[in-house]
């Protein structure tokens, strides 16, 4: 069989359409996939940066601890908790030694942040807790692309509850930060 022009430019274009179906436009929610040192979850989508968009969301601690392969909803972890508090010695307590690491993927997995302390109890002096991830995306408007994901963490210590124990943040703010690539063309440079 012999391959002629309209034969390969049909070979391209179907080749290429797994590459034009990755690429995200401006607004598009990123997925995120959040591992932490017991298990892996996926984001919510209020929780997922939008491509190009500079946002700020909120992460709750529980959703990290709890939320499981079931993904339940922040709230409705607390609400149970608060119910079966009724009939149990306090829930919070057991969970505030707890150490919390995540780590975080970006774009099928393409792109990640290392693994970071959220909440380290056994740190000292003080107990460090997370208070704000910032994570800066380089990427291209032209081709959609995510080129790399940079991390800033910001710390505090976690304050007593005035019985001698420190208690673990409820949330940590999380800020998604976009910086455009410029284009670079190519010919520009050629003597």
């Amino acid at each position: 069989m012999v391959i002629t022009h309209k034969h390969f430019v049909a070979l391209f274009f179907f080749l290429s359409l797994p590459l034009l179906a990755r690429s995200y436009r401006i607004g598009d929610a990123v997925g995120i996939i959040i591992r932490t040192n017991k298990q892996k979850l996926e984001a919510y989508r209020h929780q997922m940066p939008r491509f190009g968009v500079s946002t700020k969301t909120k992460i709750d601690t529980q959703f990290l601890l709890d939320a499981g392969s079931d993904l339940k909803l922040a709230d409705d972890i607390r609400l149970a908790k608060q119910q079966s508090n009724n009939h149990h010695h306090n829930y919070d307590d057991n969970k505030q030694d707890e150490l919390i690491r995540m780590s975080m993927q970006f774009d099928e997995g393409f792109h990640h942040i290392s693994t970071i302390d959220v909440y380290n109890p056994f740190q000292r002096p003080g107990r460090k807790a997370l208070d704000t991830l910032v994570i800066k995306f380089v990427y291209s408007a032209s081709d959609g692309s995510i080129h790399s994901v940079q991390q800033e963490t910001r710390y505090i210590h976690s304050q007593s509850n005035g019985g001698g124990r420190n208690t673990m943040p409820k949330s940590f703010d999380v800020e998604y930060v976009w910086i455009e690539e410029a284009d670079v063309d190519l010919d520009s440079g050629v003597f």
